[in-house]
C-alpha cells in the first residue's frame, strides 16, 4: 500500500472545506515534476525545499496562508519533497487563491505552486517562501 499523507491530508481538507481538487496519476504526475525541475532547477527538491538563485524570498510567519491570495484564481500544481512518500504525485487546486485556506487547515507541510504553464515555480518551507518567474511580480510587496 502506497500511502501518501499530504496528498491524503489535501483531499480529505478539500472536501471538508469545499475545495475542488483532483490528484493527478502518477505518470501525469511525473511528467509535470520533471518538467517544472528541468525549467527552475531547484536546489533543494528533498529536506527544506529551495529554489534557490533569482529568487523572491519572503517571510513565511506573516505570508504562509495569505501569499496565495495574490496569485490569479487559475489552477495551482502542488508537489512535495520528492524523497517522501508523496514523492512522484501532483495535486491541483483549481482556484490558486485557496492554497492558504488548504494548508490553514493542514498539520503543515513543505511544497513546491506551479500552474500548468510552468511560468513559475513558488517553494513554501519551514523558514520562508520562495518565488521564481511570473508569480514574482504578484508577490513582490510582501517582501
Amino acid at each position: 500500500m502506497n500511502v501518501k499523507p499530504n496528498t491524503k491530508e489535501l483531499v480529505q481538507i478539500s472536501s471538508n472545506l469545499g475545495i475542488d481538487i483532483v490528484v493527478l496519476d502518477e505518470n501525469e504526475s511525473k511528467q509535470y515534476i520533471n518538467r517544472v525541475i528541468n525549467i527552475y532547477k531547484p536546489i533543494k527538491i528533498t529536506g527544506h525545499l529551495s529554489i534557490g538563485e533569482e529568487t523572491l524570498t519572503i517571510p513565511l510567519e506573516k505570508n504562509e496562508y495569505s501569499y496565495s491570495k495574490y496569485l490569479k484564481s487559475d489552477p495551482a500544481y502542488i508537489f512535495f519533497d520528492q524523497e517522501s512518500r508523496d514523492r512522484n504525485t501532483v495535486v491541483v487546486v483549481k482556484d490558486a487563491k485557496l492554497i492558504g485556506n488548504l494548508m490553514e487547515n493542514s498539520f503543515g507541510m513543505e511544497y513546491f505552486v506551479s500552474n500548468e504553464k510552468s511560468d513559475f515555480l513558488i517553494a513554501v518551507n519551514w523558514y520562508v517562501i520562495e518565488i521564481a518567474g511570473s508569480a514574482i511580480d504578484a508577490l513582490t510587496n510582501l517582501n
